[in-house]
């Protein structure tokens, strides 16, 4: 394990990507057909500090004429010093209907737990529409409006059910063996917009072979109503490869 550690962290020390949905959807053009990744991150530290960290990812997306449909599924597990410290996973699908050239119709269903969050389970289904502003060789621009309807089971607190808004602006930049990508959301609860959550990814890829990319993800994440005794703001910095297809 070690030396996979070891590997890992020389294969991604001086350039990075991450595996968003964003990129998948706006790159290789409008190509019919299934393509796709999947990636995985290691981390096994010992002396000082022990700690051990394995993550697992999948993103995938198949395209037929007007018709789109994404899979997205990650898994997180760590330990520090013999104690469970990280255990998540998330799974996303999404259908996209081609309204319009630069207007598409969304419906997407995601489900996720975070047993360091003490949240259970958090389920929504919602809906909007996604509209291209900027469509060039290197640079693409989207913005998405919608909604969706979450019921959330939380650890020792009373389960939540929130209509909540869904907007979304992401930007992605492509060169021919590099390439960034941001992505803000923000998400009021309809009912108290007080209550919202924000969202804001950022990330480089570089290509290492036509197959294989190394990646780097910062996330920033703040949620104004979280669970009693979680914390507002959460921030991840993740780095790993990819195997593309």
């Amino acid at each position: 394990m070690k030396y996979l550690t070891l590997l890992y962290f020389l294969l991604n020390f001086n350039a990075h990507a991450f595996l968003n949905i964003e990129s998948l959807r706006q790159s290789n053009g409008e190509k019919e057909g299934l393509r796709g990744s999947i990636g995985l991150r290691l981390l096994d530290q010992s002396g000082n500090v022990d700690k051990s960290l394995i993550g697992l990812n999948t993103l995938n997306l198949l395209k037929a004429k007007k018709h789109q449909f994404i899979f997205l599924a990650k898994y997180r597990y760590g330990e520090s010093f013999g104690d469970e410290d990280t255990r998540e996973g998330h799974l996303h699908l999404r259908y996209t209907y081609d309204v319009l050239k630069s207007l598409k119709w969304e419906l997407f269903q995601q489900s996720e737990f975070n047993k360091f969050q003490d949240l259970n389970s958090r389920f929504l289904l919602g809906t909007g529409v996604r509209m291209r502003l900027l469509n060039q060789d290197h640079h693409k621009i989207n913005f998405g409006i919608g909604a969706f309807f979450e019921s959330e089971e939380i650890e020792n607190s009373m389960d939540q059910e929130n209509p909540r808004l869904n907007n979304y602006l992401s930007y992605l930049y492509q060169a021919e063996n590099f390439e960034f990508s941001s992505t803000l959301y923000y998400q009021p609860n309809t009912e108290r917009f007080s209550d919202y959550r924000f969202r804001a990814a950022i990330g480089i890829e570089t290509k290492i072979v036509k197959t294989l990319t190394q990646s780097l993800e910062y996330s920033y994440n703040r949620d104004t109503a979280p669970p009693v005794g979680i914390q507002r703001d959460d921030r991840i910095l993740t780095a790993g490869l990819n195997y593309k297809y």
